[in-house]
């Protein structure tokens, strides 16, 4: 005689001497896993897509405040809303190489609006946030729109520098940034002449070593004044092109000194607009050198054997990672240990 022995996960072909009988197996209940795990996951991923990067949520020129491009609202807006600073598509990075390295994806084209400013006042640049271990140079550019900005392609545009800050006194020029309220204040040349620019504002993140990451805004200004000034042919550059053949150091490690790319900030008048750090450390024999045919030299070193002072924090992506990993493991490790999860 056979008889058969059933349970969700097991059956025995068993021969028996005895009547046909079944013996009753408990049966296991689906394993369900905490859901903690899975909010806690979702949330820092939220957290990590909100906190990833940066862009600049507006400026304030002439005391007036003017709001940028909101790249995770605006697109969805009916009507089309104008703005003072050019189209972003992201708050993500924007390859060097290309086109969109000028004023971001979406930035080559120009918007109905347009700032006032005078000459020798300042512009704020207000970031809606900026991560701590995204650390790196910050500069701002300028460049004439030739007429009128809203109809004026980047494609034609040549730009020249107004200020720029590296790595000084111990600290990056995004650390002081984010210390100043995820802001940064630009002054417009005093003597630079009346008419329409693009003021390309950027924040150069070194947090990959290798692989830098540009993250440029610009914003769509009226300058007014009786200045005269114009910026010479060395003071020109085109972007693409300015990042060509640069490298940057390695941020976590001794490098020495570093040389912010481009060239120095304009002058009119023998007056510069806005100086660039002068102060220079020593490079050690294994510093990493930092190069370019038209470059300022700023006081990027640490002096010491340790890594900067200015160290990354974890990032969300990193904690996002762990969170994963605890998720796939403490199924396992329940089971062995003869757990089931609620």
């Amino acid at each position: 005689m056979y008889g058969y022995i059933r349970s969700s996960e097991l059956a025995l072909h068993v021969r028996v001497k005895r009547p046909f009988f079944i013996v009753p197996l408990p049966i296991r209940r689906p394993r369900v896993y905490d859901s903690s795990i899975f909010i806690g996951a979702t949330a820092l991923l939220q957290a990590s897509l909100a906190a990833g990067h940066g862009f600049v949520h507006h400026i304030v020129a002439n005391g007036q405040t003017y709001t940028g491009w909101q790249p995770f609202s605006d697109p969805y807006a009916s009507p089309v809303l104008d703005r003072v600073i050019r189209k972003v598509q992201s708050d993500g990075p924007v390859p060097a190489n290309t086109a969109d390295i000028a004023c971001g994806v979406g930035g080559q084209t120009g918007t109905k609006i347009v700032a006032d400013a005078d000459a020798g006042s300042n512009v704020q640049f207000q970031w809606d946030y900026w991560p701590g271990d995204h650390l790196g140079p910050v500069s701002t550019y300028m460049a004439s729109c030739n007429g009128d900005c809203t109809n004026f392609d980047t494609s034609g545009a040549r730009w020249f520098k107004i200020d720029a800050a590296g790595y000084d006194n111990g600290q990056w020029a995004s650390a002081k940034l984010i210390a100043d309220g995820s802001s940064w204040t630009s002054q417009i040349p005093n003597q630079l002449a009346a008419g329409q620019y693009l003021m390309r504002h950027e924040i150069i993140a070194l947090h990959s070593a290798g692989s830098p990451q540009y993250y440029p805004a610009c914003a769509q200004v009226n300058v007014n004044g009786s200045g005269q000034g114009k910026p010479s042919d060395s003071d020109l550059v085109s972007l693409p092109g300015l990042y060509d053949g640069v490298t940057f150091p390695n941020i976590y490690t001794d490098f020495g000194t570093f040389t912010i790319p481009g060239p120095p900030p304009v002058t009119f008048d023998g007056h510069e607009a806005a100086p660039s750090p002068t102060t220079s450390v020593k490079a050690p024999a294994t510093s990493t050198a930092v190069g370019s045919s038209n470059s300022t030299s700023s006081g990027i070193g640490n002096s010491g054997s340790n890594p900067p002072s200015q160290q990354a924090t974890p990032s969300a992506q990193c904690l996002l990672a762990s969170h994963r990993m605890v998720r796939r493991t403490l199924p396992l490790r329940a089971r062995r240990h003869g757990v089931r999860s609620q």
